[in-house]
């Protein structure tokens, strides 16, 4: 049986304060993938399919148009990647197995990502920011959580451990 990601979300209300209701995974940008052997841990860093529904204003002020966060899989196994040249455009599928596990699967533009991880998916580092005219990320990032804001003001590189290793 094929589950609705956001059912799987230990904190939804993250999102739910933006969406009504939260979008699918489908047609997503995949900007990154983080696999932690510790855990182990499969993280994603992706751009949601729609703008938020309820937008901070400071966001609308700013003129942001695309919404980020990280997707956050546990006890990662199984893992098969082909063609991974990032970003991806791609919908994610999720598929309900036995002792509180899913599978998961990823395909778009010649990349494909399989596994299989525990069904507690957790949601964190989310930021709104306007898209470069070449469709990037790398301009400002405007966080939602109070650390980041702190911390961060664009997507720091991709060896930065407090930002791709804990969500």
């Amino acid at each position: 049986m094929t589950r609705a990601w956001e059912s799987l979300l230990v904190n939804r209300p993250a999102l739910e304060s933006f969406y009504s209701p939260i979008p699918p995974l489908e047609s997503i940008t995949v900007r990154s993938m983080h696999l932690n052997r510790r855990g182990p841990t499969l993280t994603l860093r992706f751009d949601l399919p729609e703008f938020p529904h309820t937008p901070l204003p400071e966001w609308v002020a700013a003129g942001c148009d695309a919404f980020q966060g990280q997707l956050r899989f546990l006890a990662v196994a199984d893992v098969v990647l082909r063609g991974w040249i990032p970003p991806v455009t791609a919908s994610v599928l999720i598929e309900e197995l036995e002792n509180r596990r899913i599978r998961v699967g990823l395909r778009g533009a010649g990349t494909e990502l399989a596994f299989t991880s525990s069904d507690s998916l957790t949601v964190g580092h989310l930021s709104a920011y306007r898209r470069s005219d070449d469709g990037g990320d790398r301009g400002p990032h405007h966080f939602v959580g109070r650390t980041d804001r702190f911390r961060w003001t664009t997507v720091p590189d991709v060896w930065e451990k407090t930002f791709y290793e804990r969500v």
